[in-house]
């Protein structure tokens, strides 16, 4: 997904990459691949009591951070009727309170640069609300509001914050969603009628907001709709 995309275009481009995921056998894939421009750490984001595990590996390793990554996402989907309050804490968790706590110990001089920038993987589902999509909805708006705190606090630092809210982008987790939907292709077509989104396009507006272009943008919610109405 986007994630991998990210991790490929900069280590590729000569950056140093640490990668969090929770697939040993993906991470150990991508590591063969890029070679030592990526630092691999094995973690879930659905338990945030150790969170700072992650930055003291990478304390360890003498890593100061230009520019976080976050997209990490969980996809609940249930209709109101039979909707659980453990689903949504669970999607709440991962989509947005992990974000927050990855934010918060980034922050630190520890940890990242001055004049770093951090960007979120958020949704337009944040904005347009379907069938099925409650606990999903409410942790991609929660995350825009996060982001928007985020930036008028880390101002100060000069650490911009930023979300892009991609439409339905060529994912394994939306290819999924589509299914359990049953959403064909041409109905995707109609919602959406510049088609899905691929990722290296949502890779190229990510790095465009890392870098240096984008040195006055902060508190953003950067729309890459697709066509789709909102």
């Amino acid at each position: 997904g986007i994630g991998e995309g990210c991790v490929r275009r900069f280590a590729e481009k000569g950056h140093y990459v640490v990668a969090i995921g929770r697939n040993k056998d993906k991470l150990r894939e991508l590591s063969e691949q890029l070679g030592d421009k990526l630092i691999p750490v094995e973690y879930d984001l659905i338990d945030l009591s150790n969170i700072d595990n992650i930055y003291n590996i990478c304390r360890q390793q003498a890593v100061r951070f230009d520019g976080m990554v976050y997209s990490a996402g969980m996809d609940n989907m249930s209709p109101v009727k039979v909707n659980s309050i453990q689903k949504m804490r669970t999607t709440m968790d991962v989509n947005c309170f992990a974000f927050a706590e990855m934010g918060r110990l980034f922050y630190s001089k520890r940890y990242s640069n001055n004049g770093a920038s951090i960007v979120a993987v958020s949704s337009m589902a944040s904005l347009v609300n379907d069938i099925g999509m409650m606990a999903y909805s409410a942790s991609k708006a929660a995350l825009n509001s996060v982001v928007k705190t985020m930036a008028k606090e880390f101002v100060g630092r000069e650490i911009r914050v930023n979300a892009i809210l991609p439409g339905g982008v060529d994912t394994p987790m939306a290819r999924e969603k589509n299914r359990v939907l049953m959403k064909s292709d041409e109905q995707i077509e109609k919602g959406q009628p510049l088609g899905l989104i691929h990722v290296e396009h949502i890779v190229d507006e990510i790095e465009y907001l890392l870098s240096p272009k984008a040195h006055f943008m902060t508190g953003e919610l950067i729309t890459i709709s697709g066509g789709m109405r909102y």
